[in-house]
């Protein structure tokens, strides 16, 4: 099965699966494009770094992942996009699973979250719940960074060709409190872009 989706154009992709050589090409890309100097003594170990992410992103069966970084007015901004799809066996519901998958993240993470589950163009039901978390980064000061998520759980299609349910999942966060409404126009456009095929259309998947 094949998801397509529209990704909102401020959110630059991190390459998923890279080796070391394309993390290297990658940055040094990137540099070139934002004009920022060439450091050949720093590349290695930020390429080291990239690849380890980008294996990591791959690992967690992710499909697309992205960074939107800028200001809005006056303020940088910053913020995540992350899609993954994940083998799941979820029943014979998908509106059953979108429902307990919702209910089930709402108790998880306490009185600050709240969901709803919302019926996509696609024809899919979404669990979509929101709330605060915090990030713990002992090496910072300080060490603590709160940030807003939204996390969307998709039941992907049932098709006599393909034996396995998987689960779609879309996290969407910013440490940018202030930013949030501004960001969520985007985010909804993609949920609502999204379709599921079980041939490839194009090479974006």
């Amino acid at each position: 099965m094949y998801a397509y989706f529209d990704v909102p154009a401020a959110f630059r992709p991190i390459p998923v699966g890279m080796s070391l050589a394309e993390s290297i090409d990658h940055i040094t890309q990137q540099h070139e494009r934002s004009g920022i100097p060439h450091q050949p003594a720093g590349l290695e170990q930020q390429a080291a770094q990239l690849n380890r992410l980008s294996k990591a992103l791959k690992d967690l069966g992710t499909i697309f992942s992205g960074v939107a970084a800028g200001t809005i007015g006056d303020r940088f901004s910053l913020a995540t996009l992350n899609v993954s799809a994940n083998e799941f066996r979820y029943g014979d519901s998908a509106e059953t699973a979108a429902e307990g998958a919702m209910q089930a993240l709402v108790a998880a993470r306490g009185n600050a979250w709240s969901g709803q589950v919302y019926p996509l163009p696609c024809g899919q039901p979404a669990a979509v719940v929101t709330g605060a978390r915090i990030y713990t980064l002992p090496t910072v000061k300080p060490p603590t960074v709160p940030f807003h998520e939204l996390q969307a759980i998709i039941p992907v299609p049932d098709d006599p060709s393909i034996p396995q349910q998987a689960l779609l999942n879309i996290t969407f966060s910013t440490p940018a409190a202030t930013d949030w409404d501004t960001y969520m126009p985007l985010v909804a456009d993609l949920l609502r872009s999204l379709a599921f095929t079980t041939e490839a259309e194009t090479d974006n998947q």
